[in-house]
């Protein structure tokens, strides 16, 4: 999917120790711009957790995370949301889609490039309970630049 010098580039990015975690650091990366550039997804789901905190607030990043971790703003059906989704993340593939009253998850697997291959996996889980935010939602740029995909 990436070839392998775009990764290597990513690296001063994402200093993890092995390849397979930059490889990822960079896809999930390109996803937080897939998903915050569409205006439906924007509206309607925020992006929390550790990965949000070491992508958005914590430079160097402190932190390898695997996963993304999203809550529904607008209680409301997430099946129009999980098919922007999908279409925006086509680039990965098709995911396991698993729908249940709390939490639903997108799980995208793919192979590393550079070996040995290793079987990688992006989970992207959204909570649909928790319609709030104690101090609202804030909006923070994130950009990313790399020879790969080169977007805000």
């Amino acid at each position: 999917m990436i070839p392998r010098a775009f990764i290597t580039a990513w690296r001063s990015e994402a200093p993890w120790q092995t390849n397979e975690q930059v490889e990822q650091d960079l896809v999930i990366s390109r996803t937080l711009v897939e998903i915050y550039s569409d205006e439906l997804l924007q509206r309607h789901l925020a992006f929390r957790g550790g990965t949000a905190l070491y992508k958005l607030f914590l430079m160097p990043p402190v932190r390898y995370s695997e996963d993304i971790d999203l809550v529904q703003i607008k209680s409301g059906p997430i099946g129009p949301i999980f098919d922007r989704l999908q279409e925006k993340l086509n680039f990965l593939g098709a995911p396991r889609r698993s729908q249940r009253n709390q939490n639903n998850t997108l799980l995208y697997r793919f192979e590393s490039e550079i070996p040995p291959i290793i079987r990688l996996r992006l989970k992207i889980e959204i909570n649909c309970r928790e319609h709030f935010a104690i101090f609202g939602v804030q909006q923070k740029l994130f950009k990313v630049q790399s020879p790969w995909f080169n977007d805000t």
